[in-house]
Formats: C-alpha cells, sequence, structure tokens
C-alpha cells in the first residue's frame, strides 16, 4: 500500500520521488537490458538527426525485464492506490536524449487540448513513471515540476518561468540508479537541458484506466507467454471481468480492499484538511 504521506504529497505537488525502487537484483537486469537495446539501435540514435532524443520501438520486445518493471514491487501499489483498481497500461518510451536543448515544450502538460475530462480535478486519470538505469547529473536533462499545478483547469496560461535559473517556484529531481518518478501527466513540467556530456537514459510507461485506448507499444508480441497473471492481462488490456461492461467493471481491488483504499484516501484528504486550517490559524 503507499502511504498516506506519499498520497498527501502527489494530491498537494502532483508528483513523487520514490528513491531505491528497484532492487539490485532487478536493476541490474534493467541496465543491461536498456544497454543492449540501445545498442540495437545506435546507428539510428547516433546520426544526430532533429529531434533531439531517441525511442527505442516496442522495448516490451526487447527483453523480459521490461514487463517485469510494470508492476515492480516499490512501485505498483503507489500505482494501483492513485488510479484505482481499473490500472491499464497506457504507454512505452525507452527515451535517450544525447547533449543538448531540451526537445520538451517548457512547462507543459501531456494533456493540453484533451475533452472530455476537467483535468484539474482528476488528479488520478493518467499517470507516468520515470525509471533510470544510471545516475543522472544534475545537469543531465533531468526532469523538473511546478509543484501543485496538476491542479490547474485546461487553458490556464502558460507559465512564464526561465527553467534554465533557479527558481522557488520549481522541484529538479535528479535520480539515482533505480529510483522511479511518478507523476500526474497534467502537472507542468520538462526535460531540462542536457548540458553534461553524457546521454540521459530513462524508462517511461504510463498508465490509465482500463476503458482508456491504449498504444500499440503497450502490449507485447508474445502476449501469451508474458500475461501470466491476473495483473499482467489486465495491465496489457486483456478483460478478465466476466460482466457484460467489462471495460468499467475490470478491477484488480477485492471488495474488502477497495473499502480499505477508500477510508486511507479519507484519512488522507482529512489529514490535509487539518493541515490547512492549522497553517491559516496561523
Amino acid at each position: 500500500m503507499m502511504t498516506a504521506e506519499q498520497r498527501i504529497q502527489f494530491e498537494t505537488q502532483g508528483f513523487l520521488h520514490i528513491r531505491g525502487a528497484l532492487d539490485p537484483q532487478l536493476l541490474g537486469r534493467f541496465k543491461k537490458a536498456f544497454d543492449a537495446a540501445a545498442d540495437k539501435y545506435s546507428n539510428r540514435w547516433k546520426s544526430g538527426v532533429s529531434p533531439q532524443f531517441f525511442d527505442i520501438p516496442h522495448i516490451l520486445d526487447e527483453d523480459d525485464v521490461f514487463s517485469d518493471l510494470l508492476d515492480a514491487p516499490a512501485v505498483f501499489p503507489v500505482l494501483l492506490g492513485l488510479l484505482g483498481g481499473d490500472i491499464q497500461l497506457h504507454q512505452t518510451m525507452a527515451r535517450i536524449f544525447p547533449p543538448g536543448e531540451t526537445f520538451t515544450g517548457k512547462w507543459h502538460t501531456d494533456l493540453e487540448g484533451m475533452n472530455g475530462i476537467e483535468l484539474g480535478h482528476s488528479w488520478n486519470f493518467m499517470l507516468k513513471v520515470h525509471y533510470y538505469p544510471e545516475d543522472l547529473a544534475p545537469d543531465q536533462g533531468c526532469l523538473a515540476f511546478i509543484p501543485g499545478s496538476h491542479r490547474y483547469p485546461l487553458g490556464h496560461p502558460q507559465i512564464q518561468i526561465d527553467h534554465t535559473r533557479t527558481s522557488a517556484a520549481i522541484t529538479k529531481i535528479v535520480p539515482k540508479a533505480g529510483d522511479a518518478v511518478v507523476f500526474n501527466v497534467h502537472v507542468r513540467h520538462m526535460a531540462l537541458d542536457n548540458t553534461s556530456p553524457c546521454i540521459r537514459k530513462s524508462l517511461i510507461y504510463s498508465y490509465s484506466h482500463f476503458w482508456v485506448k491504449n498504444y500499440p507499444n503497450a502490449v507485447p508480441k508474445d502476449l501469451d507467454r508474458l500475461a501470466t497473471t491476473k495483473e499482467r492481462k489486465q495491465l496489457f488490456g486483456i478483460p478478465t471481468c466476466e460482466k457484460e461492461s467489462s471495460y468499467f467493471h475490470q478491477t484488480l481491488i477485492e471488495p474488502t480492499l477497495r473499502v480499505d483504499v477508500n477510508n486511507l484516501l479519507m484519512a488522507g484528504k482529512n489529514l490535509l484538511s487539518k493541515t490547512k486550517q492549522v497553517y491559516l490559524a496561523k
């Protein structure tokens, strides 16, 4: 289960930095497999063709470890607690970011222009997880966030903060190998410029609800062999619910556990309310 502190941080800031999320064995497999996949496509990403990044295609088909990372023990309970029992893998990206200026929009939301959901009130609609096979230096294209900006409505004015300067409004995360960064894709964020001499390697998984259409790269070719548990089947978009409208009833949380999750959510909201009252009383 995710902790109450993690839930409060995510609700208020829009992101979590989970240090040491991968155990040494899983991290070793991850790093070896990522490096092998990067070498396989080295002629393409070393060509220097714009844009200034490269995504290794269909990373789930490169090595079984990329399926094992989908439900990593230190991260998956957090994802389950935030999104709910109908969680599904939405998209995968194994990204190589060579030295150079950032390739991302400045302080962007990944869901700009989306219709049908008020994202400022839907902090559990879609999440991303970044895994890192190597330590990053502070100047190596790290992720940066504007805390709390996931609460902004669509159409909010563009944030005008110089990302090249230190600002109290910006939180930059400098991860170690095996760390995970989980964030609401609506929080304003960006990859900073990579002014180091090294490439930045990151594995990016997006998660959403089972009824949201997923990308082809979220489903491995060897589906029968890899979808061996109910969790993996659901993450890969295979319905296991027997109800007719299974896309809306698919869940990994049993009824008793769902009550516990709701109780934990309510406790977190009560604690946040009390914290605000104490702050306003000062």
